[in-house]
């Protein structure tokens, strides 16, 4: 017997830019989905699964309870989350993405180029959960799991769509509302439009404790000079192509970041020296599917990159012929590039993947990466012949705490040599 209904209605801004497939490719290979007004939208199945995965299992059984072994329909009910609007003159912003996969002498791979659309960062949607609350439940627990949701959500440990292991997805929560109806309570509840927030009153998210499923490293990173993560225009009078900007500011995705990462990684793990580290990199990185290989997802998030404190800089080029040494014809090209700004690269490590084991063997291996960086022995994007993608590592963080980063790769090399 439902004894109340409690009432959610959530805010929230993208903090990276999302992309929900709409199994279209008219404009992309990969087309957001988006409703009759051709505007973009979540489904509330996207937010079930990714809620029900974050729970562990005692969390799980009151979100989508057991009966005999068998589902029962859960007394969470999540609705699709459509944009908001502060004023009536905003419009939607997407965009689109490339992608493309590289060898690991940074050249495309035969038909590996691909495009996606997206919603851009500082994109603000709404949605609403409403629980159903039988004679058998505490009110108590059952809010808990918002809470817990929300939580995972604000923190960024649950993330959204497509490509949410490589930066995308992420968002905050700036408004949270509740509205409560008791068994008694029929007429009231009839006359609740629970489509507007105004019907709703302030609600207080618990702070409950992270899952804590990740160690989280964050390095703070300076250029040194310019980068180039190229989109490229088809627009007359636009420069012929620019480093990759989301809502107008610059950034590195988090798919460059894995791209510099992991072929840095094979690199180290074919070597005499850590071949023998037990380390297997689709345990981390995660795998596709490859005839009756089953695809595994990525246990390692790492995380796009906003670069602040840049100079903007427009570029006209002439490609040279490397026989004559001078201008090839009909090779004039302009760019747009940033110098000289400060950034972030965060990563995400899965705690406990295997039992026996913890993170620190790949947490050396990605020190190891850190050091290359900072060192200038790696560059990330295009361009890297002319002193394109160099950084220096200015801080670098575990768990908020500060990170050695030669004692994190003794750890891999004390294990390797037996020091």
């Amino acid at each position: 017997m439902i004894k109340s209904r409690i009432y959610f209605y959530i805010r929230m801004e993208l903090l990276s830019p999302i992309s929900i497939g709409s199994g279209d490719d008219f404009i992309t290979d990969h087309d957001c989905l988006k409703n009759s007004k051709g505007e973009p939208f979540i489904p509330g199945t996207s937010f079930a699964g990714v809620f029900s995965h974050y729970l562990n299992n005692e969390q799980r059984e009151i979100y989508t309870p057991m009966l005999k072994n068998d589902y029962k329909q859960s007394p969470y009910y999540i609705s699709d989350a459509k944009i908001y609007f502060d004023n009536s003159e905003e419009k939607v912003h997407t965009n689109i993405r490339d992608g493309v996969k590289l060898d690991k002498y940074k050249t495309a791979e035969k038909g590996a180029k691909f495009d996606f659309e997206v919603v851009e960062t500082g994109t603000k949607f709404d949605f609403r959960i409403e629980v159903i609350v039988r004679d058998n439940d505490e009110i108590s627990k059952m809010k808990e799991i918002v809470d817990i949701i929300l939580n995972g959500l604000n923190k960024g440990e649950i993330l959204l769509g497509f490509k949410s292991k490589r930066g995308y997805g992420k968002v905050k929560i700036l408004e949270t509302k509740i509205k409560e109806f008791e068994k008694g309570q029929i007429e009231e509840l009839l006359q609740f439009n629970k489509y507007d927030i105004n019907n709703y009153s302030n609600y207080q998210i618990s702070n409950i404790e992270s899952q804590n499923r990740f160690d989280y490293i964050k390095v703070d990173l300076k250029q040194l000079g310019g980068i180039s993560i190229r989109k490229y225009s088809a627009k007359a009078g636009n420069v012929d192509f620019e480093h990759v900007t989301s809502n107008g500011k610059p950034v590195i995705p988090g798919t460059s970041w894995n791209g510099l990462i992991r072929r840095q990684l094979l690199e180290y793990l074919n070597s005499d020296l850590l071949s023998k580290s037990g380390v297997i990199l689709s345990d981390w990185f995660g795998k596709e599917k490859n005839g009756e290989q089953e695809a595994s997802a990525s246990n390692i998030i790492i995380e796009e990159s906003k670069i602040d404190n840049s100079k903007k800089i427009d570029l006209t080029r002439n490609k040279i012929d490397r026989f004559s040494g001078g201008a090839a014809n009909k090779a004039l090209f302009s760019e747009t590039a940033y110098f000289n700004g400060t950034t972030s690269l965060g990563i995400k490590v899965k705690k406990h993947i295997k039992q026996d084991e913890d993170n620190s063997k790949i947490i050396g291996l990605i020190a190891l990466v850190i050091k290359d960086i900072d060192n200038g022995l790696v560059a990330l994007g295009g361009q890297t012949s002319i002193g394109r993608g160099l950084f220096k590592v200015e801080n670098v963080t575990i768990n908020g705490q500060d990170m050695d980063l030669n004692d994190a790769i003794n750890n891999i090399l004390g294990g390797v040599t037996g020091e």
